[in-house]
C-alpha cells in the first residue's frame, strides 16, 4: 500500500480520497482551509482523514486535484513533498498538464468523473468508459498501480496530447453552457444549447488540429452524445463553482481556445461570446447577491440606531 498526499480537498480529491482509502491506502490532504471533517458518498462509509496546512508527512505519490489557476499557489507542497522525486499526478482540466508543475515529475492524467456535493454528501457520476487516461509510459505506473484494487478504470493513451484535446472540447462545450443555463448536463438535449455547442466546436477542432491533436470535426456529434448521455441533473465543476460564488476556469477552457486561436490566426468570435455570456451572468449573479444582502444589512443598522441610548 502506498502513502497518497492529495493537494486540494474538492470535490475530485474527495472522490479519489475515499476510492484510496477503501482500497487500504493511506491517504492524507495538503489544504489552505480547514475541509470537512468526514467525506460520504452515497451509499458508502463515513470515511475520516488527516490534513494539513504545512509541513505534511512524506508521501509516496501526490494527487494534485485544485483548479488550474490555483496551481502557481499548490506549488509550495511539492517542494516539501517532492524532495526524492516523488510522482505527481496532475489531474486537471486543459491541456499542457506537465508544463504547469515543471520541473517536477508529472503524470498527466484526464478525469471523466463528474463529482458534485449537496448537504454534505457527495455523489458521483461516473463516465460509460474508463474514469481516468494516462500516457502509455511506464512513467506514469505509480498513478496506474494505486487504484489495482479498486472498481477505477485507468486507460493508457499513446497519444496522450490528442486525448488531452479531446477532453477539452469536451470542458469547453458543457462547463460554460451548463453555467450560462444554470442547469445539468441535459440541457445538450434542447435545441439552443446543442446549436450553441456545435459552434463552439466548429471553431474548437481547427485550433485544436493547429496545435497537433489528431482530431477531426466528425468527432463532434460523438462528443456531443456523450456529453448528453449523462443523467439529468449532472451539474459540471464550473456549473457549481458558479453556484457557490468562486472562480471558474474560464481561462484554462474557452479563454484558452480564444489565445491559440490569436496564435494560430483562426476566429474565435463564438467562444469569446461564449466567454462574455458567462461573466455576464457572474455580473448578475453578485449584483443580485449585493441587492438581497442590502435590506439585511440596512435592517441591521436601523435596529441598531433603535437600541442607543438617548443623548
Amino acid at each position: 500500500m502506498s502513502r497518497v498526499a492529495i493537494i486540494g480537498a474538492g470535490n475530485l480529491g474527495a472522490y479519489l480520497g475515499t476510492q484510496l482509502k477503501a482500497a487500504g491506502h493511506d491517504v492524507f490532504f495538503c489544504v489552505r482551509r480547514t475541509p470537512a471533517s468526514a467525506l460520504r458518498f452515497e451509499e458508502t462509509p463515513v470515511w475520516r482523514f488527516p490534513f494539513f496546512f504545512r509541513h505534511p508527512p512524506a508521501a509516496d505519490i501526490v494527487l494534485m486535484t485544485v483548479k488550474t489557476h490555483d496551481t502557481p499557489g499548490a506549488l509550495g507542497w511539492l517542494t516539501q513533498l517532492c524532495k526524492n522525486n516523488q510522482p505527481v499526478a496532475v489531474i486537471q482540466n486543459g491541456v499542457g498538464h506537465s508544463d504547469r508543475i515543471a520541473p517536477y515529475n508529472a503524470i498527466p492524467v484526464l478525469s471523466y468523473v463528474y463529482v458534485e456535493a449537496k448537504d454534505g454528501i457527495y455523489r458521483a457520476f461516473l463516465p460509460q468508459h474508463a474514469h481516468f487516461t494516462i500516457p502509455s509510459q511506464s512513467s506514469c505506473n505509480p498513478f496506474a498501480d494505486l487504484f489495482v484494487n479498486t472498481t477505477i478504470q485507468i486507460e493508457r493513451e499513446g497519444a496522450f496530447h490528442t486525448a488531452a484535446w479531446r477532453k477539452m472540447l469536451h470542458n469547453c462545450v458543457s462547463n460554460p453552457l451548463t453555467a450560462i443555463a444554470g442547469r445539468g448536463l441535459e440541457i445538450l438535449r434542447e435545441e439552443k444549447y446543442l446549436e450553441l455547442a456545435q459552434s463552439i466546436l466548429a471553431e474548437a477542432f481547427p485550433i485544436a488540429q493547429a496545435d497537433g491533436a489528431r482530431v477531426r470535426a466528425t468527432e463532434g456529434n460523438k462528443i456531443l452524445t456523450v456529453l448528453s448521455s449523462y443523467p439529468e441533473g449532472t451539474r459540471t465543476s464550473m456549473l457549481q463553482d458558479f453556484e457557490r460564488g468562486k472562480r471558474l476556469e474560464l481561462d484554462t477552457l474557452n479563454g484558452a481556445l480564444i489565445e491559440m486561436g490569436k496564435k494560430y490566426s483562426l476566429p474565435t468570435s463564438v467562444n469569446e461570446q461564449v466567454v462574455a455570456m458567462v461573466k455576464e451572468r457572474v455580473k448578475e449573479a453578485a449584483a443580485l447577491k449585493k441587492q438581497t444582502a442590502a435590506p439585511a444589512l440596512h435592517n441591521g443598522v436601523k435596529r441598531f440606531k433603535a437600541a442607543a441610548p438617548k443623548s
